[in-house]
């Protein structure tokens, strides 16, 4: 009699429950009640692309790619120096003017786009913002004069390897989101990869025998054709700038399952 008022009462609580609640769920054909556990090569993340742009290479021979921040005060102007890159605004919308006087792009909070040499950077607010420049740049240029006025450089890469010549750069800006136990897939590149780390901790694991804990405030630069891996260090989430330079008609990723 017992077994028989707690089998009724089980019965009685599963139909009373409906359905799509946390207590009886509804779930697509073929899903199993227990998520499939995703073997290590299998990324658990989210990557966002910001913008992209084409363009033939404007020199050759060894690069670098530098992160810079500028913290710009209200009605402020800033004068983009002799380099192209990607702005992105990371705080506050972002104003551009072309130094013809006609042209001008404006982006909100978390946009990205690229920009030429001698653009002007206008705060349009009445509050500081903050916003990035990512740059592709000659290797001559490291001891240059400042790129921005008031700039303060986050990250630069080592060298990277000469573009193949002849062909068109395809460059592209994005964020790796990745909450804690997340993990990029293992994959290569057809071009140099360069990131900075804005939020969080990482073990960058690449194949040539080296893993890298790379925190809030440091980067890390892969050279095409390496097989690398991101996992997140920690309990806090992790948010990744990136930038890719990628010889046009070759892939810009290729996953693997492999580990590196």
């Amino acid at each position: 009699m017992v077994r028989f008022i707690a089998v009724a009462f089980v019965v009685l609580f599963l139909v009373a429950c409906a359905k799509g609640t946390p207590e009886n769920p509804i779930f697509p054909a073929g899903a199993s009640v227990t998520p499939l556990q995703q073997p290590a090569y299998v990324g658990i993340g989210r990557y966002y692309k910001l913008a992209e742009t084409t363009a033939a290479q404007s020199f050759g021979g060894v690069s670098f790619v530098s992160f810079i921040e500028v913290q710009q005060n209200p009605d402020a102007t800033v004068i983009q120096g002799d380099a192209s890159g990607f702005l992105y605004a990371l705080k506050g919308p972002h104003n551009v003017y072309w130094d013809d006087g006609e042209h001008k792009q404006a982006w909100a909070e978390g946009g990205a786009g690229w920009v030429n040499p001698g653009v002007s950077h206008v705060n349009l607010t009445q509050s500081m913002t903050t916003w990035y420049l990512v740059t592709f740049r000659p290797v001559a240029q490291r001891a240059s004069t400042p790129l921005l006025s008031g700039g303060r450089t986050l990250y630069a890469s080592p060298d990277l390897p000469a573009a193949p010549p002849g062909k068109q750069l395809v460059h592209q800006l994005g964020i790796i989101a990745m909450d804690p136990g997340g993990r990029t897939s293992a994959h290569s590149h057809s071009g140099a990869e360069v990131f900075y780390v804005m939020q969080g901790t990482v073990e960058l694991a690449v194949n040539n025998g080296t893993r890298t804990k790379l925190t809030a405030g440091q980067g890390a630069a892969i050279r095409p054709g390496l097989v690398m891996q991101l996992n997140v260090v920690g309990g806090d989430a992790v948010q990744i700038l990136t930038y890719f330079a990628t010889p046009e008609g070759e892939p810009w990723q290729t996953n693997l399952q492999t580990l590196p």
